[in-house]
């Protein structure tokens, strides 16, 4: 985003924002950097301020989460006969290294979950369909950066920021694989442009959908991955974000069910210890889960009163 683009308004709040850090003024910076990250049209400026202004200005503290030694995290594979599934090699990383939400191409990461049931609904087994579940242990605790706190959360903008780049960074991607949940999706939102992603959005569970259906396939990863790029530098051992499936570990709400992508001083604190083959036997797939999720208007503000 180049200040250019912006129009008066916009310019005096990214030269205030500069002055501030000039001065290492800290309540000016906490101040004017939500808003500057606020003052787009839509929820997709948010995360395209967001980018810019850490890459060019300031810093967001949106906290980490340690997952402790001893903690057992899993991955599944698609069942391959010729493939021998014992051999600890075929629980590495991808060697092809392609780019994904949060690892560009040519940069080593392994994508695990904490539970198996988050990993079945993102690698869309089909009923009766083989796979195999790949299961590690944590040597060492491991500490990963997200989207996971507010700095201030008694301040509406404060509490919804962590909200609304989560929600973008577990957005679904379009493919073969998950055609069946894009086909719902295009049907659902069928009427809905990126002007109507508007603040009341931000507390709805279903944003990572809408996200979804705006984004372009050959774009999101690119834009995730310089959302992402932050915390690399805070915390190299990885990242932990929630599920668009289960979309519950957010800004103060923690959800069982969810995902972390290791880098290489996070994958050396883990060991994969067992590989099973397996038969789905549930008729539940991402798709059903999905319509729950959006036919029930689930929100941010429903889940909280859950917890108490």
């Amino acid at each position: 985003m180049e200040t250019n683009n912006l129009d008066d308004e916009g310019k005096r709040l990214v030269a205030a924002l500069v002055e501030a850090v000039q001065n290492k003024d800290s309540e000016a910076i906490k101040n004017l950097k939500y808003e500057n990250l606020f003052y787009g049209s839509n929820l997709l400026d948010v995360v395209i301020s967001y980018i810019w202004l850490t890459h060019e200005i300031v810093d967001f503290d949106f906290g980490f989460h340690v997952i402790k030694k001893g903690t057992k995290l899993y991955r599944i594979r698609r069942y391959k006969k010729d493939t021998d599934f014992t051999d600890i090699k075929e629980w590495s990383y991808p060697p092809s290294m392609p780019e994904n939400r949060a690892n560009k191409k040519g940069e080593p990461a392994l994508y695990l979950g904490t539970t198996e049931t988050v990993c079945d609904l993102e690698t869309h087994i089909k009923n009766g369909e083989k796979y195999v579940l790949g299961e590690y242990e944590v040597m060492e605790d491991i500490k990963l950066g997200g989207f996971l706190m507010c700095e201030d959360c008694s301040k509406m903008s404060r509490f919804l920021a962590p909200v609304i780049l989560n929600a973008f960074l577990i957005a679904p991607s379009r493919g073969e694989k998950n055609k069946d949940l894009f086909d719902y999706i295009d049907e659902h939102y069928k009427d809905l442009s990126l002007n109507d992603l508007k603040i009341a959005d931000a507390k709805r569970l279903d944003l990572p959908l809408k996200f979804g259906f705006v984004n372009k396939k050959e774009e999101y990863y690119k834009i995730t991955n310089n959302l992402i790029e932050p915390f690399k530098k805070k915390y190299p051992d990885g990242l932990f974000y929630s599920s668009c499936f289960l979309p519950l570990s957010t800004a103060g709400i923690i959800c069982s069910d969810s995902n972390c992508v290791l880098y290489k001083s996070g994958m050396n604190k883990v060991r994969f210890i067992n590989a099973s083959i397996r038969i789905k036997e549930s008729n539940i797939s991402g798709v059903e889960t999905i319509k729950l999720l959006v036919e029930n208007d689930y929100s941010l503000d429903s889940e909280k009163e859950k917890q108490g």
